[in-house]
């Protein structure tokens, strides 16, 4: 049993430390959603070229720093 409590505290431990980086997620991914069109997005990441991959890479390399 004390391992499911444990694990439980870990658990929330890990969740509190992480919300603040979900929380800045959901805000830029809605901002995103506000100021872009979806077509605009899909004409630039949309094609499944090897440009459009790397477009994505490196515009979500700056979101966690």
């Amino acid at each position: 049993m004390h391992i499911v409590i444990e694990i439980t505290q870990e658990s929330c431990n890990l969740l509190q430390e992480a919300s603040i980086y979900m929380l800045f997620g959901i805000l830029v991914a809605g901002l995103l959603r506000v100021f872009l069109s979806p077509q605009a997005v899909s004409r630039h990441l949309g094609q499944g070229r090897f440009s459009s991959v790397f477009k994505a890479a490196f515009l979500v390399i700056p979101i966690p720093l």
